[in-house]
């Protein structure tokens, strides 16, 4: 989608600027997808996520651990009212980043500063959290690194996508397979 597209969705809809440093995020990091599914996919339906709405801005989520990661698979199944084993089986895989320009939002004072004391592990904060990632888009953000809201000391990246593929991004195989439930990360928080 061009920005011109994110513009139409947003007619009406005061523009919002954000302060957050901008860092260059080199590492590994994690994805939980469907055992049979391509970790980088490029859905028919763009998702809406905590930092963007699909109609504006497609985005690849990441955490910066297993940990992580399943932290934020529990809290999105719960919130689902999925019993988890029915959402298995899995899989886990490694993703090399290598980008520049993504908005750190784990500096602090950042959240603050947009009215955001904690994250709330439910969609109902969405309507507040989603107009600051699109609008670090706008402002020319490769994506964002921010708190998760489902894990006490963990972090997400957000990586915005305009295309298929994604330059800086590569899938690390092989990908682990679950076909039984991982055990409760630390710091979970649903």
């Amino acid at each position: 989608m061009t920005q011109a597209g994110s513009d139409a969705n947003l007619a009406g809809v005061p523009a919002l600027e954000v302060e957050a440093p901008r860092i260059h995020v080199q590492g590994t990091w994690w994805r939980v997808t469907r055992a049979d599914s391509d970790p980088l996919i490029w859905t028919t339906e763009p998702a809406d996520g905590r930092w963007q709405r699909g109609s504006v801005i497609r985005a690849l989520y990441l955490g910066d651990s297993e940990a992580t990661v399943w932290a934020e698979w529990y809290r999105h199944t719960s919130e689902l009212g999925v019993p988890p084993a029915q959402r298995l089986p899995r899989a886990i895989w490694r993703i090399d980043v290598d980008l520049d320009d993504i908005a750190d939002l784990t500096a602090e004072g950042i959240l603050e500063g947009e009215g955001i004391a904690r994250l709330d592990p439910t969609r109902r904060q969405w309507p507040k959290t989603q107009p600051i990632g699109e609008a670090l888009w706008r402002e020319g953000a490769r994506g964002v690194l921010a708190p998760s809201a489902a894990r006490t000391g963990g972090r997400v990246l957000v990586i915005f996508r305009t295309a298929e593929t994604i330059a800086g991004v590569t899938a690390v195989p092989p990908a682990r397979r679950f076909d039984d439930l991982p055990a409760l990360p630390p710091g979970l928080r649903t």
